[in-house]
């Protein structure tokens, strides 16, 4: 295992133990790009913990002050990132409980 799946692993671990599948992430949106291509992006818990560089680690994803670099439009990218981290999470063995997008992945709240 080379060092960036090692922490990858590593945030998985960590944030299972904090986030079960029931609970609601809020996800806030800190920028837009002019062009629209791309946003900054935080996520938080139920309990207002900032884990933005956890999932940063867990997604293999930049991240600045502003938050995570989510690049993509014409779609609800607040949707995209609960569904991948949910993806990064469980993989494709998804635990039953989730409540977000029908079940399909962790219940998200976008804050704009």
């Amino acid at each position: 295992m080379d060092k960036k799946e090692t922490r990858s692993s590593e945030a998985r671990d960590y944030l299972k133990t904090i986030i079960k599948p029931s609970d609601t992430i809020a996800i806030i949106i800190t920028h837009t790009a002019q062009s629209g291509m791309s946003r900054r992006m935080k996520v938080y818990t139920k309990d207002f913990r900032n884990i933005t560089g956890w999932i940063a680690e867990l997604c293999d994803l930049s991240m600045n002050e502003n938050g995570l670099r989510i690049i993509g439009c014409g779609m609800d990218m607040t949707f995209w990132l609960a569904n991948d981290i949910t993806k990064c999470l469980y993989g494709n063995k998804k635990p039953k409980g989730l409540k977000g997008n029908g079940g399909g992945c962790l219940n998200w709240v976008a804050i704009y």
